[in-house]
């Protein structure tokens, strides 16, 4: 795997050692702006876009590394590190992907699927999905335990519900797959809050607005999620037809189910293990992947902001000061 420099100078186009001599400035404490404009000899003339950049991607990709080191130290604490794993964590270049790797060991409070396998239904749940053509209820039957407080057959198959709803949602390839899928297809529907139609007028625009998420410019961006945090607007990522139909299947339900290899062929479980599809989607993972494509919406629309607001700075500042009249200036540090 390519080094933090190495890396950087790839994704800049630079030479790996304008990187480094950066590097070695920006630890000793120096500013991008004392860099960009004193030090272009030691950085082979990097520019402040340039330079600013390299700052931001050497404080992710540290911080990448550091987590890295620390997933692959509590997994193998844990004896669960497999060459496998470690190779694929190793591999992981994106902060949500390395969390999506360490979601099945990440130490957790108590959940409802741990309690339900502490309670002896993990079989019950292996058993059902392994083979549909059993039927829940009566296989259920053979897992009751009142000691565990599973006494009918509802209680065990919620356990075993809870098991595989646990496992389907943090399958890291899966989560991939679907945070890309609602970020490439997605739609950002945009209401206003019922009875702040008067006090957040100036969010007018934005009262029953729908459009495509990946295309959301950062100014509407900015404005919307201003809205939201004034308690004006609500927003929610839909697909398709801006209703949200709940008694529709969700699209990315069919993803899980495709899968995990889930089919609806009449058989005894079937049913069951498609409800288990929609609880994983509606329950586990709809909020978080909005969640995480919002933060990403929420990044790149600051970032925008910050490089339009500097570039109109910078048409202002070299503005002729006085109108058409010759001005000299001096600088100090000379």
């Amino acid at each position: 795997m390519n080094s933090i420099s190495q890396r950087i100078a790839e994704e800049l186009g630079v030479r790996e050692q304008q990187v480094n001599a950066t590097v070695a400035m920006l630890d000793e404490g120096a500013s991008v702006p004392f860099i960009a404009r004193y030090r272009k000899e030691v950085t082979g003339s990097l520019d402040d876009s340039q330079l600013r950049t390299l700052e931001e991607r050497l404080r992710y990709l540290r911080e990448l590394e550091d987590r890295r080191g620390a997933i692959l130290k509590s997994i193998d604490e844990q004896g669960k590190l497999t060459d496998e794993l470690r190779a694929s964590i190793s591999a992981a270049d994106t902060k949500n992907r390395l969390e999506d790797l360490y979601l099945p060991y990440k130490p957790k409070r108590r959940t409802k699927a741990q309690i339900a396998r502490e309670a002896g239904l993990e079989p019950l749940a292996d058993a059902l999905y392994d083979n549909p053509a059993l039927d829940p209820e009566s296989t259920a039957s053979g897992y009751l335990n009142p000691e565990a407080n599973v006494e009918d057959t509802k209680a065990a198959l919620d356990g075993a519900r809870y098991i595989l709803m646990e496992r389907f949602a943090e399958d890291a390839e899966l989560l991939g797959a679907l945070r890309n899928f609602v970020w490439q297809e997605g739609q950002l529907k945009v209401t206003v809050v019922a009875g702040k139609e008067t006090e957040g007028a100036k969010f007018r625009d934005y009262f029953d607005h729908i459009e495509p998420l990946k295309k959301t410019p950062s100014h509407r961006a900015l404005a919307i999620l201003r809205g939201r945090n004034e308690g004006v607007l609500t927003f929610s990522i839909v697909m398709g037809d801006a209703e949200d139909d709940r008694r529709q299947p969700h699209p990315a339900e069919q993803r899980i189910a495709a899968h995990w290899n889930i089919r609806d062929n009449g058989r005894a479980a079937d049913k069951w293990l498609s409800d288990v599809v929609r609880w994983t989607w509606r329950v586990k993972l709809s909020t978080q992947i909005e969640t995480d494509l919002m933060a990403q919406v929420r990044d790149a629309a600051e970032a925008e902001a910050i490089n339009v607001f500097a570039a109109n700075l910078k048409d202002l500042l070299l503005l002729a000061p006085a109108g058409p009249r010759p001005t000299l200036g001096l600088d100090p540090g000379l």
